[in-house]
């Protein structure tokens, strides 16, 4: 996944809580830009549920979130983090896929990073460059900035600090509040500027209670798309258990993980079986890499115990050099030569000689690490 964060300084300042809920500098001192602090999504985190007035533990003083220089933490600093935090560098995208996303108060934003975190994609926050306020949202106020935007197609908000290109990514996850029944109009700012006729795009939005259907009939009829996915409303108490299964069931090609078997200075690749068995070691290697001492049995297998068993789907079958067989639930074996039993296939080793693999193993006890690849 390629997140950059972008290192953006502050001297060290004294800040005090006031009433309308902003901090303002104990003395007149204005921060200065230098290059020793990195902002996270903790401090996103930090600085939106200071804003939002949320009860925390965090003793705050001292943070350098008045990014804009106005004596106060404010929406500004925020817009202004989130774009520090979630900007790319020049580097070439490590995945195909992409979850762009608008977030003014924070509930789409913990959905996308839900995502980000499940498909391991890249990801880019679209930010206006005129911030909204609590006052540009205000739904029951019809001379609010959003309402009137909301109410005229035309209005494209401008996007502060636009991803460059987009060609390099096959499928593209567009996350967005929904306002007044329909997409941001600075969603459509951000379709009308780049090319979707060869991209597969997944709308997903968050509300109180509003579908997705009206939003996603616009985003259809607005630009060409290569194809348009049925997308998903989240409510903000979604969790990441749902967001995981809303993906599991989308029509994409998923992208298979591999095991990687360590074994000295030697590391193999292995396809894996599509069965629970494989499934529960995944889980357990997507924790951490587990590492398994094996010894020879019966001339044609390096077996060791697992930490914990595994679910089992046995069933008589023979097998060959590079297979990677589960025995009683509970033993990973590698075999290097041929045997026929009742239990469980795991996967296949890759690309490899029978010999090749025997060398490697060798003679006698040795040490092997598991992990995805």
């Amino acid at each position: 996944m390629n997140r950059i964060v972008s290192v953006i300084a502050s001297a060290a300042i004294v800040l005090t809580s006031t009433a309308s809920g902003t901090f303002i500098k104990d003395t007149d001192e204005v921060s200065a830009a230098t290059a020793s602090f990195t902002y996270t999504a903790e401090d996103l985190q930090n600085l939106q549920d200071f804003l939002l007035a949320k009860p925390t533990e965090k003793d705050l003083t001292g943070k350098p979130y008045d990014l804009n220089g106005d004596d106060r933490w404010d929406v500004f600093d925020l817009s202004i983090m989130r774009g520090i935090v979630s900007e790319k560098t020049n580097s070439e995208p490590q995945s195909d896929t992409i979850v762009v996303y608008f977030s003014r108060t924070g509930n789409t934003e913990k959905i996308a990073e839900y995502l980000i975190d499940i498909t391991d994609a890249d990801s880019y926050v679209i930010e206006a460059a005129v911030p909204y306020t609590d006052e540009d949202i205000e739904y029951n106020n019809s001379t609010c900035r959003a309402n009137k935007e909301q109410n005229d197609k035309t209005v494209r908000p401008e996007i502060a600090r636009p991803i460059e290109s987009l060609d390099s990514y096959d499928t593209v996850f567009l996350g967005y509040p929904i306002w007044w029944g329909q997409e941001p109009r600075i969603i459509d700012t951000f379709l009308e500027s780049y090319d979707f006729s060869d991209k597969t795009v997944i709308p997903f939005c968050t509300s109180a209670s509003s579908g997705i259907s009206t939003s996603e009939k616009n985003i259809s009829a607005l630009v060409p798309i290569g194809e348009q996915l049925t997308g998903k409303r989240f409510s903000a108490s979604s969790s990441k258990t749902d967001v995981k299964a809303w993906y599991e069931s989308l029509p994409l090609k998923k992208e298979e993980s591999q095991l990687q078997i360590r074994i000295g200075t030697s590391t193999l690749t292995a396809s894996l079986e599509d069965n629970s068995s494989v499934t529960a070691l995944s889980e357990l290697l997507k924790k951490e890499s587990i590492t398994i001492d094996m010894h020879d049995y019966g001339s044609f297998e390096k077996v060791g115990d697992l930490p914990q068993s595994l679910p089992r789907n046995d069933k008589q079958i023979s097998v060959d050099y590079g297979d990677l067989i589960l025995y009683q639930g509970n033993q990973f074996s590698i075999y290097y030569d041929k045997n026929s039993w009742n239990f469980t296939k795991l996967g296949h080793i890759n690309n490899i000689t029978q010999e090749k693999l025997k060398s490697i193993l060798g003679d006698g006890n040795v040490s092997v690490e598991l992990s995805l690849s």
